[in-house]
């Protein structure tokens, strides 16, 4: 071999050699860029979002507790479901405060006062966390939605299933959660609105519950043994039916000598019902409505509620409805069964 192929032979190797380096480099300097985007993305801080009801213990709640876990845990956030065991407005919110303090990144509120509330909304909207109000709401707030079920329709459907056109004189009472619960007090003007088609029925009695089913039974035993012709007891709580089915059972009635209608779906109103208690019950679509209310603040806290190609925001033009309302399921001894845990 020549001096001349030599020196060309070599300048070939090297060449190949200088490539094969700058190729190691490059899916070096390729892995290194995505391993520091895998990183990047595994230490983007986690979203923390928080929903706070009233009477968080009653059993009504079990559906919207483990919507919210589940709803979580499938974005990859965190989520937190509390509220105070019975309907203190002062404690629900110490809640809020506390939530907002932590630095929570949205929040559902279901409030037990929507007067109360509205000061501690306002607070954490000021500190940037949007807050969606659920069931009951706080009007004037800053609340950015309120998502809820039907409340004067959904009572009109109950009533309309159990009354009859034409029908004589009929006593009822009307058992309700309290005063300043926006919610129950929509439930209670449906059913005092049946009066207009259905003349011959006589409200003669509203009591409040705080949706303890004990203290409805204390409340309507007297008017029992006031109103011997008692005809139809109207729930608007979760707890309304069984307290007044209890009352019912001590003064020695027997199922269906009273009508009584009830609100949601706790197991043992599903019992009541299916003994022929209860004659029918407004079931709300809780799994569905805790899924749209945290939709709403998970696309608030990530900035694309308003759309981007419209200034919806700088013109104060709402990027949803202020209000959306969910229609209620009507639930009797046909469907009953469908309504219990698994």
């Amino acid at each position: 071999m020549n001096t001349t192929l030599k020196k060309t032979c070599l300048t070939l190797l090297a060449a190949l050699a200088l490539t094969a380096a700058g190729c190691g480099r490059g899916r070096m300097d390729a892995a290194s860029q995505t391993a520091a985007s895998k990183q990047s993305v595994v230490e983007k801080p986690t979203k923390t979002y928080a929903m706070n009801v009233l009477v968080s213990t009653v059993p009504f709640f079990s559906d919207s507790r483990a919507t919210w876990a589940a709803v979580g845990e499938a974005h990859g956030t965190v989520t937190k479901f509390g509220g105070p065991v019975d309907t203190d407005a002062q404690k629900q919110i110490q809640e809020i405060e506390s939530l907002i303090a932590q630095g929570v990144n949205g929040l559902v509120v279901a409030p037990t006062d929507s007067a109360a509330l509205a000061p501690v909304i306002n607070k954490a909207a000021d500190r940037g966390i949007p807050v969606v109000t659920y069931l009951n709401d706080v009007p004037g707030s800053k609340r950015i939605a309120y998502v809820t079920s039907q409340w004067e329709e959904a009572s009109l459907r109950v009533g309309a299933a159990v009354l009859k056109k034409g029908d004589g004189p009929k006593k009822a009472i009307i058992v309700y959660a309290e005063p300043g619960n926006l919610e129950q007090q929509g439930r209670r003007r449906g059913f005092e609105q049946l009066k207009a088609d259905y003349p011959g029925l006589e409200i003669v009695a509203v009591v409040a519950d705080k949706f303890d089913a004990a203290i409805a039974t204390e409340q309507i035993r007297p008017l029992i043994a006031k109103y011997p012709d008692l005809a139809y007891i109207f729930g608007c709580g979760s707890r309304s039916a069984v307290g007044a089915v209890a009352a019912l059972k001590e003064a020695g009635f027997k199922p269906g000598q009273i009508t009584v209608t009830a609100w949601d779906y706790d197991e043992d109103t599903l019992r009541l019902i299916e003994n022929g208690w209860v004659a029918v019950s407004a079931a709300q679509n809780t799994s569905y409505m805790t899924q749209l209310a945290y939709s709403i603040i998970e696309a608030a806290s990530n900035d694309y509620l308003y759309p981007k190609n419209h200034p919806f925001k700088e013109h104060n033009v709402r990027a949803l409805p202020e209000k959306l309302v969910i229609p209620v399921e009507l639930v009797t001894k046909v469907n009953a069964a469908a309504y219990y845990p698994r």
